[in-house]
C-alpha cells in the first residue's frame, strides 16, 4: 500500500494506526490494524466499493472494536518510549553545551551579552540542517567558478 492511501484511510477509519504526537515519529500499526486495512483493501479494490461504502459495510458487519490488550499497549509504549528517550538525550546534550558556554565564556560588558550571543550561535549552528550548508557550499563553489572563468 502506498503511504498516502494509508494516511487517507486513517482519516476515514479512525481506529486504524497509532501515531505519536510528533510528525517525525514513524506510524505504528497493530496486527488488528493490518487485518482491518486488508479487509478495506478487499472491499475497495476487490468488490469495487467506495471508501464510504466500505466503512458502512464494516460498521454493519463488525461488532464494536475490542479494547486494546495490555501487551499491545505495552508494545506501542515501548516503541514510542525509545523515540522519546533519543529525543531527550539530544535535548540534554544541547543544554549541557549551553550550560558550558554560559559558565565558561567571559562577558564583554558585565551583563553577559557576549555569552548570550555565543550561546545563540551554538544553538543555531546545532539546529542548522547539514543539507542546507552543503547546498550553499555547492552554490558558492559554482559562483566562484563562474567568476574565475569570466576573468580569463
Amino acid at each position: 500500500m502506498q503511504p498516502y492511501v494509508l494516511r487517507s484511510w486513517e482519516k476515514e477509519f479512525p481506529g486504524i494506526g497509532v501515531q505519536a504526537k510528533s510528525p517525525d515519529s514513524p506510524r505504528l500499526y497493530r496486527q488488528i490494524d493490518l487485518e482491518h486495512v486488508q479487509k478495506i483493501k478487499q472491499l475497495v479494490f476487490g468488490e469495487g466499493l467506495t471508501v464510504a461504502g466500505a466503512r458502512r459495510k464494516l460498521e454493519a458487519e463488525a461488532p464494536p472494536m475490542a479494547a486494546v490488550s495490555e501487551s499491545e499497549a505495552a508494545e506501542v509504549l515501548d516503541a514510542l518510549g525509545a523515540d522519546v528517550r533519543k529525543r531527550l538525550a539530544v535535548v540534554r546534550e544541547g543544554l549541557r553545551e549551553l550550560q558550558s558556554l554560559l559558565s565558561n565564556a567571559p562577558s564583554s560588558n558585565g551583563h553577559g551579552q557576549a555569552t548570550r550571543r555565543a550561546a545563540k550561535r551554538a544553538v543555531a549552528k546545532r539546529s542548522a540542517a547539514p543539507k542546507r550548508g552543503a547546498v550553499r557550499n555547492v552554490k558558492a563553489s559554482a559562483t566562484r567558478k563562474k567568476k574565475a572563468t569570466r576573468k580569463h
